[in-house]
């Protein structure tokens, strides 16, 4: 990475009505869901967020969840959108699934490997551990598989040059060589762990509050999120349907971004589910 090069701001927004958080200090829009196929976007949604990035002359990136295959379909569909109106859009992907339907059906859009994929170390815990463990120790927990030059390799022969990165509590410290990947840092919310088994559902249906599983959905965690805090936590967890999350405000250094290729930084206005 240039360390002269000016960084870029992103606005990720999980819902229409989040554009309105948009100003002239973002040049990119992302939109889309992460964590769960159930709440990929409508067609509708989707084509009005490209009218609003046309409007604004803004650059697009589409973000997806792990997906089964019906939710794998539901995204073929929206991607042939993008495609058609949008080309050159970038799509985050965090399914290994639909960077295999990006290379065989959507050559016109640029891959990125997801936050779900780069395998960090996320617990909030380490921030507390930091200064009493080995500096060979800390160190790991500062990296990901980002740090291993064959997978950099194997990223690079698959046409992928950015990795979303999270914004860990004990901070980050990857060893990127003279790599040609790019980094984006989420902020604030980072990403700790997700399940198919949605906690929310039939949350507030008395009776049902301690059942878990993959029940039919109504879009609970659109209306609850849930804030667990405890003794052995250096921070509140943030829990909204089937993902925890936890929230830190504390963007690093110049340096240190530069260290880590972090070229633009993708601003989440709510928690992205």
């Amino acid at each position: 990475m240039d360390e002269g090069k000016a960084i870029k701001r992103a606005l990720y927004v999980t819902k229409v009505k989040n554009l309105e958080c948009y100003d002239e200090n973002f040049s990119r829009i992302y939109f889309g869901c992460e964590f769960c196929q159930r709440l990929l976007p409508s067609v509708k949604n989707l084509q009005q967020v490209l009218e609003f990035v046309s409007e604004k002359n803004l650059d697009f990136t589409f973000i997806t969840p792990y997906v089964t295959n019906d939710g794998l379909k539901k995204l073929d569909a929206l991607l042939q959108i993008i495609e058609n109106n949008n080309p050159g859009s970038e799509v985050v992907f965090n399914d290994w699934g639909v960077f295999n339907l990006l290379g065989e059906k959507y050559k016109n859009l640029e891959p990125v490997m997801g936050r779900l994929l780069n395998k960090m170390k996320r617990g909030p815990r380490l921030k507390d551990l930091m200064g009493i463990m080995p500096q060979s120790t800390a160190d790991y927990f500062r990296t990901c598989s980002l740090d291993s030059p064959l997978y950099r390799k194997f990223l690079a022969d698959n046409g992928i040059k950015r990795v979303e990165l999270d914004n860990l509590l004990q901070g980050i410290d990857l060893d990127l060589g003279d790599s040609a990947i790019n980094t984006s840092l989420y902020v604030p919310y980072a990403f700790i762990t997700t399940t198919r088994l949605c906690l929310a559902i039939s949350c507030d249906v008395s009776g049902k509050e301690d059942e878990i599983g993959i029940f039919p959905c109504k879009e609970e965690c659109q209306k609850y999120t849930f804030q667990h805090v405890h003794s052995i936590m250096p921070v509140p967890l943030i829990s909204r349907g089937n993902t925890m999350f936890f929230k830190n405000e504390n963007i690093p250094s110049e340096d240190i971004l530069a260290k880590n290729h972090v070229d633009r930084i993708v601003i989440e206005p709510d928690v992205p589910v």
